[in-house]
């Protein structure tokens, strides 16, 4: 009996150590401020940010900028808050980099640096919730409302618990991410390096901002256009049939004006929507497409990303999984009129009548429905051009035959229908084009979009395609031109 019992006793001792040994191996140890920084807007200012930490059980500042403090490192609320310098008669700096120390059970640590500045430049966009925010000032904080989804007093309200870089264009293009006390902030830095003096401008490109609930699923998303060239400002607006034009595309950062440059060119493109989604698609590698293939992303990490491009049916051809799925283009569905809805058609994702919760457009700026294009045709200048001149321009002058008054409209093609793939060459068998432009309005057309559509014509240059409002599936992925509310 007693032999029995040993046996049992070494068996479930055996069993304990090997639990035990199994819960040591599956142990992690993490710690990360996922903001990488805390920024105050004055002298003497305090800032708190959050971190997260596994098997943490203390953090220590080992390293501190002369003239600041960590005030409190709070484990239970996983906290962090630091108060600038009052003032830099001796050692004192504005800016500088803690170094956090956390120490595990077992003796080991993990360490973080966290980026700490003054930085008194801030422009405060809470106010004017939107689908798309608008950045053009470099060493600048900017605030904005994460507890709202959509446009104005319609808004969505959220249960935003955190906000994440989803994609951007340029690798660290959005610095500093943080959500504190239901603001979100971000950062946008000079477009120098940093061994190179100040230039005064911003990298240009284009972000995409998510917001999380509790549980990690993403309620919304934000985009973000950083660029030079204010599209709202009176300078790079026209008016066309009564109503006030950016002539920068919605993403873009400039109009390139028939320039044959590539990279002013490629600057002109700006971003890609399928009908009624709030949500922005990139363009291609290069202006001029090579392999079709899409430009570079990068994710929150700094690691590759890329766009998703899936089928249209009942789970995934619905506008409550094309909000929580922004980064995945959604192919036509040819029994639904190649809408990426699975089945029917919402005329109001985008209203003729109201900027709609899914308006990509800056506040106070919505996207045009198809009188904005009438009475417009090719100006002559354009049309007589030598064929092998006007290839190079990728885009068409456009004149206004009320006014005479002329608009450069870029040619940067298209996601087609089919596989939301880019394409900027019309393949028709008869009359194949080098490029070819298309522009969305919110006019619809049965299951169908109203478009203006251009092309380069290789048979007959005096007789290039134009199309003021073209009947478009909605599943194309096309440009914006945002019009004022």
């Amino acid at each position: 009996m007693r032999k029995i019992l040993y046996t049992l006793a070494l068996a479930a001792t055996i069993l304990v150590t090997s639990s035990l040994m199994s819960c040591s191996k599956e142990e992690t140890n993490s710690f990360d401020v996922p903001a990488e920084g805390i920024l105050v807007a004055m002298p003497g200012d305090s800032g708190t940010t959050t971190f997260d930490s596994s098997n943490i059980t203390s953090i220590t500042a080992t390293s501190i900028p002369e003239g600041w403090s960590v005030d409190s490192i709070d484990m239970y609320t996983g906290t962090i808050t630091v108060t600038a310098p009052t003032s830099f008669d001796n050692e004192e700096v504005e800016s500088g980099t803690i170094t956090l120390t956390g120490y595990t059970p077992t003796g080991d640590t993990k360490s973080q640096s966290i980026y700490v500045a003054i930085v008194s430049n801030e422009v405060n966009l809470y106010a004017s919730p939107a689908n798309c925010y608008v950045a053009t000032q470099p060493i600048t904080r900017y605030i904005f409302n994460p507890m709202l989804g959509g446009n104005g007093d319609t808004a969505i309200a959220l249960n935003t618990a955190e906000v994440k870089v989803i994609w951007e264009t340029t690798d660290g293009l959005i610095k500093y991410l943080d959500m504190r006390d239901g603001k979100a902030t971000f950062y946008i830095d000079d477009s120098a390096s940093e061994d190179e003096e100040a230039t005064g401008k911003v990298q240009y490109g284009n972000a995409l901002i998510g917001g999380y609930d509790e549980d990690g699923e993403l309620q919304w998303s934000w985009h973000i256009w950083v660029t030079n060239n204010n599209p709202m400002a009176s300078e790079n607006t026209v008016e066309l049939n009564g109503q006030t034009m950016m002539s920068i595309n919605l993403g873009a950062e400039l109009n390139s004006n028939g320039s044959t440059t590539g990279s002013t060119i490629y600057e002109s493109f700006g971003m890609y929507y399928q009908w009624g989604r709030k949500d922005p698609f990139v363009g291609p590698h290069s202006y001029t497409f090579p392999g079709n293939s899409d430009d570079t992303l990068y994710d929150g990490n700094n690691g590759p990303m890329y766009i998703e491009y899936v089928e249209s049916n009942a789970e995934q051809g619905t506008v409550s999984w094309a909000i929580s799925n922004p980064y995945s283009t959604i192919k036509g569905n040819k029994d639904n009129d190649y809408d990426w809805l699975y089945s029917g058609h919402d005329d109001e994702l985008w209203s003729n009548t109201t900027k709609s919760n899914n308006d990509p457009c800056p506040a106070g700026w919505r996207v045009p429905d198809a009188s904005l294009f009438a009475n417009m045709t090719i100006a002559t200048s354009y049309d007589d051009m030598v064929w092998e001149d006007l290839q190079k321009r990728y885009g068409l002058l456009l004149v206004n035959t009320t006014t005479n008054a002329e608009y450069f409209f870029s040619a940067q093609g298209r996601r087609n229908y089919i596989d939301c793939r880019l394409d900027i060459v019309n393949d028709d068998a008869v009359r194949p084009v080098p490029w070819s432009g298309y522009y969305w309005t919110t006019t619809t057309d049965g299951g169908n979009a109203k478009a203006l559509y251009f092309d380069l014509n290789t048979a007959t240059r005096t007789w290039n395609g134009l199309d003021v409002a073209r009947s478009m599936h909605r599943a194309n992925g096309m440009p914006v031109r945002c019009v004022k509310e």
